[in-house]
């Protein structure tokens, strides 16, 4: 099914749709909810702001004038970082270089400059133009409090607070004269008022114990605040109210999977909670006066970011939250007593209605079912083509979040299994644990009992495998094992093991090996957990993709592969196919048109066709990178 006609052969058929895809870097609400504010990469080079007016009758996302600029990475001041929005329809850009009011008509005014990035920027409750930010040179230093009273005044220091968590916290008051914040004192955190008028400090009344409480919210209606307080099993929620009244929440205790509360009601009363379990996300409500939970089931599956409550234009309460569904684009979902709405970004992606669904599913790993997204126009029982896509990490998962490689696959007619093996996060602790000292143990054990049954339940058929960085390492293992199960293996980004990575990689990724165990090689009846030493039992077609510039694998990993693999005797060009990337990074992909058809391909039929542009020195093949 495909989107667009009279494309390049090189270029995906939805390629003009995908390039007007935003990739959001960072996303404010107000401080009342009714407007929101976002940066945006457009993915050729230009980052520039997106205006969403939500307290509109019928809300909207506009451009905002007078920001856009050229989104280089090499440290220029004028490149921003945040946006905060206003009611009015003004919006004050964050850069290195300062601070920059933008209005509506395009209108640009500086408006001072703070000595660095902020760790906490609080938008006053009003939404009409006040902000308090939070600087630190070190998380354990302390933190210099700075004020920009509104659009007629420049920031200015307001003085020095102790060294505080840069989570949490908020305005206790609708005049933005009391900000809570989590001060840390030794081993312990303080939920303290701050007084920005007389620059006193209260330490909050919560009667804990254990003397290891952190505010989460704050609701400037009414002064209630929600608090998280360490115990021997974990976190317990309290609500904190004027005159220190205090309720125990214990309703969050009974649901299943991770709870992360998303956003207290300015009034009070309401607090939005975040349920992860899996590659799911849910929402719930909790109401903190009878300590019950209702659940709001999105209307589909997503999941969701930043999230505010206002009122709506009938006085009841509505939420919003920033929806990343597996198969839309994001846009914000509303759900208000008349139930879900939603507001789209306006670009054609935005709009397009074609894209393929997505939705988990349970397949049998080797000691149990595990989950997998499910992406395709077709049923994988009868599609023409199954890819089996492994994610990287290995401290990652799939989740249910749009991709434009799984959109071109099906495109090709390809419907892509990315199953969350053991190791994979999401699941809980013991879930992720079963990899360490195990790399390519158990979760290699799952992506093949799933692929076994795939491919039985499909006659036999061989299924096509994609992996990226570790997921290409599991790509590669698996290939060798079970060469009977695949037509045809793309591995982008691959280590060979981690102890052959461990010299080679920098000093944050080392530490990531380490504390996985990535250095110890599981030995079994398959042979060692090293791509070099499966090779020899290859036999499907095999394309590697690097990046000449991977920080985080270097591209020697995949030209040793290739070394072993010519030293076997298997015919590049012929047996295998290998591109290097020029300038390209750790997602060598990213961007490309070209790369992305050039990989769905591969995978769909078997084709291959390198883009015509020379890159590494030595290498026989092509690349473009754009």
């Amino acid at each position: 099914m495909s989107a667009a006609t009279g494309v390049r052969p090189d270029e995906p058929a939805l390629w003009p749709l995908l390039t007007t895809l935003r990739s959001r870097l960072s996303f404010r609400f107000s401080g009342t909810g009714r407007s929101a504010a976002a940066l945006v990469a457009d993915g050729r080079g230009f980052l520039y702001g997106e205006f969403w007016d939500l307290g509109a009758p019928r809300p909207v996302c506009r451009t905002v004038p007078g920001l856009r600029c050229t989104a280089d990475d090499d440290g220029h001041d004028a490149v921003p970082y945040d946006a905060v929005p206003f009611d009015t329809g003004e919006v004050l850009v964050l850069s290195p270089g300062g601070l920059t009011l933008l209005t509506p008509d395009g209108g640009r005014r500086p408006v001072g400059r703070l000595p660095g990035k902020p760790a906490v920027v609080a938008p006053t409750p009003d939404g009409l133009g006040s902000v308090l930010f939070l600087t630190r040179e070190h998380p354990r230093e302390e933190c210099r409090a700075w004020l920009w009273p509104g659009p007629d005044g420049l920031v200015s220091p307001l003085g020095t607070l102790p060294p505080l968590l840069a989570r949490g916290g908020g305005w206790l008051d609708g005049t933005g004269r009391r900000y809570l914040v989590n001060v840390r004192e030794a081993d312990r955190t303080v939920p303290t008022v701050h007084d920005l008028r007389t620059r006193d400090r209260t330490a909050l009344s919560v009667d804990s114990v254990s003397g290891c409480d952190t505010a989460w919210f704050t609701a400037p209606g009414d002064g209630e605040v929600l608090v998280a307080t360490a115990g021997p099993y974990g976190h317990r929620l309290r609500s904190l109210r004027p005159g220190g009244r205090i309720r125990e929440l214990t309703a969050p205790d009974r649901l299943s999977g991770t709870v992360t509360p998303v956003a207290l009601h300015p009034a009070g009363g309401l607090v939005a909670l975040q349920v992860a379990d899996g590659a799911k996300v849910a929402l719930v409500t909790l109401d903190t006066a009878a300590d019950r939970i209702r659940p709001l089931p999105t209307p589909k599956p997503c999941a969701l970011g930043a999230g505010a409550w206002c009122t709506g234009p009938s006085g009841a309460p509505r939420f919003w939250s920033l929806g990343i569904g597996a198969g839309l684009p994001a846009r914000l979902v509303a759900h208000d007593p008349d139930g879900w709405s939603e507001v789209l970004d306006g670009t054609p992606a935005g709009e397009f209605t074609g894209w393929a669904p997505s939705r988990t599913e349970r397949l049998p790993g080797a000691e149990g079912e595990i989950e997998a997204i499910i992406c395709g126009h077709q049923d994988w029982r009868s599609a023409r083509e199954v890819a089996i896509c492994l994610h990287g990490g290995p401290a990652d998962r799939w989740s249910l979040k749009f991709s434009q490689l799984f959109q071109v696959l099906a495109d090709q007619g390809v419907t892509v299994i990315a199953p969350n093996p053991r190791g994979s996060t999401g699941y809980g602790t013991a879930f992720h644990q079963h990899i360490v000292d195990a790399w390519a143990g158990p979760d290699l054990a799952d992506v093949l009992a799933v692929a076994r049954h795939i491919h039985g339940t499909r006659g036999g058929r061989p299924l096509s495998l994609y992996g990226a960085s570790y997921g290409a390492f599991l790509a590669l293992l698996a290939a060798g094992i079970s060469p009977q199960l695949w037509s045809r293996v793309a591995a982008i980004a691959p280590l060979l093991s981690g102890r052959r990575l461990y010299p080679e990689a920098s000093p944050e990724v080392r530490a990531m090996i380490d504390r996985l165990g990535g250095r110890t090689v599981l030995v079994d009846r398959n042979g060692p957990r090293d791509a070099l030493a499966q090779l020899p039992r290859l036999t499907s077609p095999l394309l590697i993709i690097h990046g000449e510039r991977d920080q985080t694998i270097p591209a020697s990993q995949s030209r040793r592969l290739v070394r072993e693999l010519t030293r076997l005797g298997r015919r590049p060009g012929a047996d295998f196919h290998y591109l290097e990337v020029t300038g390209a990074g750790h997602a060598p992909l990213d961007g490309s048109a070209e790369l992305h058809q050039a990989v769905a391909l591969f995978l769909a039929h078997g084709e291959w066709s390198p883009p015509p542009v020379p890159v590494h020195a030595g290498q026989r093949e092509e690349v473009k990178r754009s």
